[in-house]
């Protein structure tokens, strides 16, 4: 379970998300509010994840802030999972029938892992220097993937739904550095989630 000091970090960060959001953001035309809330299945946060967000510069960007869950029977370990998310669509979404699909949505994600365990400064006294070279509490993904919302479908018009790949930064310099040691499929992870405008 995350400690006392790891959940005011988790209470900060959603509050720096809300209160960094300019008004100025939210586009008149729309109904909905910018914020909504997001359930996902895994993509590196976890087995299962929700989330808080809000929209900026007319859609054209979201922040999300996740909070993740591994169970011990698929991790070998109860695992808790915070991640930061920003994504960027950059082409207006394309109409399909009753659907409007954003075939790009691209971004970054900052993941962090709870646990006496993961470190993000090597500790001395366990390890000789260098011997991780990277961080395992703290890891940075490039995002890439899309979206589908149910904007004129009576009743769902709140609803989308998401995929996305990632891949840690980490995983990405390993696999230039040997490709033969890492094929594409263990350096990347699916993501699937629902997003609900509020």
């Amino acid at each position: 379970m995350p400690t006392d000091m790891e959940r005011i970090f988790v209470i900060a960060l959603v509050s720096l998300l809300l209160l960094l959001s300019p008004q100025a953001s939210h586009s008149q035309e729309t109904p909905f509010s910018p914020y909504h809330a997001k359930v996902q299945y895994a993509g590196s946060i976890g087995f299962a994840s929700v989330g808080i967000g809000r929209s900026f510069f007319h859609e054209k960007l979201e922040t999300d802030l996740f909070i993740g869950y591994l169970p011990e029977k698929i991790g070998g370990d109860h695992i808790w999972t915070a991640a930061l998310k920003a994504t960027a669509i950059p082409f207006k979404a394309i109409p399909v029938r009753s659907l409007d699909w954003q075939p790009l949505r691209t971004g970054l994600q900052l993941g962090y892992t709870f646990g006496e365990q993961y470190f993000i400064v090597e500790p001395r006294d366990k390890y000789e220097r260098g011997y991780y070279g990277f961080p395992t509490a703290l890891h940075l993904f490039l995002t890439l993937g899309g979206q589908v919302d149910f904007t004129r479908v009576e009743k769902l018009q709140r609803f989308g739904l998401y995929y996305e790949v990632n891949s840690s930064a980490e995983y990405l310099i390993s696999y230039i550095q040997n490709p033969k040691y890492l094929s594409p499929g263990k350096i990347f992870n699916l993501a699937l989630g629902v997003r609900l405008r509020l």
